[in-house]
């Protein structure tokens, strides 16, 4: 009898050690899903299919995204300005239809160019090897390819659509320097202009397994009174496959444009 209030003691201790551990335990089983739900991923690796991450908004003239890199207006040069003033665009706010544009690269087979061709609601894909990035794009099957084993800018090659790359780590940053590009192009859909001494720089990086961010910093003394700043997000699309696809007469892409290229109604 004399050991009944001992007895009691240790069974209730027994008892809170118990339920401690069973709440902990409850604590991590319910943190086991959260921790699941976020997909490991290595930001040296930007390898996959990517494609636009943008809102679908109504007007055309909201959805800059489609036509141009920023919302503001670049910082254009007067030289800029007089070959921005003489552009028949069939996008924005001032658009034209199609048959009357005077961009370059319709009613031809001309590329696009870069960096225009990131301004296409197509996707694209990522091949990546120790040395070189190399991007596929679904619109008329056009590449960027960038070196990343340490060479210089060849000086030898003349001027090129899509420009000489080369590219570098910085950290978990791809850096990727683009020049010797013609200008032939437009720098956008909207019909500002670029010469042939634009200079892109773009600071690459997979922020998370499912989205990939590019900051670009353009710039192209001709034609811009300063270097300015472009920012794009693209989502992972790991379920898809870049199509074939080649411009074979003056309309065969034009229906990719028809949608978005018609001025915004008020």
């Amino acid at each position: 009898m004399h050991n009944r209030p001992w007895a009691i003691a240790l069974a209730l201790a027994l008892a809170l050690c118990i339920s401690t551990a069973l709440s902990a335990q409850s604590a991590k089983s319910n943190d086991a899903p959260a921790a699941a739900g976020k997909a490991s991923f290595d930001p040296h690796d930007l390898s996959g299919v990517w494609m636009q991450d943008h809102p679908r908004l109504i007007t055309a003239d909201a959805r800059y995204w489609v036509y141009k890199f920023t919302l503001e207006e670049p910082p254009l040069s007067e030289w800029g300005q007089k070959q921005f003033a003489a552009t028949k665009t069939s996008f924005g706010p001032h658009a034209t239809p199609l048959a009357e544009t005077n961009d370059p690269v319709y009613h031809t087979c001309a590329p696009l160019g870069f960096p225009r061709i990131f301004l296409y609601p197509l996707p694209f894909q990522i091949v990546q090897t120790p040395t070189e990035v190399i991007v596929l794009f679904e619109y008329d099957w056009l590449r960027h390819q960038i070196y990343a084993d340490g060479r210089k800018h060849d000086e030898a090659l003349g001027p090129l659509w899509m420009g000489d790359a080369i590219g570098h780590w910085e950290g978990d940053t791809f850096v990727a320097d683009t020049t010797n590009l013609n200008d032939k192009t437009w720098l956008d859909r909207m019909g500002h202009p670029h010469s042939d001494q634009l200079h892109v720089v773009e600071r690459i990086r997979r922020i998370d397994h499912d989205h990939l961010v590019d900051d670009m910093t353009i710039d192209d003394p001709k034609a811009y009174t300063k270097p300015w700043a472009a920012h794009q997000v693209f989502v992972l699309e790991p379920k898809w496959t870049v199509a074939e696809s080649f411009c074979e007469d003056e309309q065969s892409f034009e229906g990719i444009d028809e949608s978005g290229a018609a001025p915004a109604k008020k």
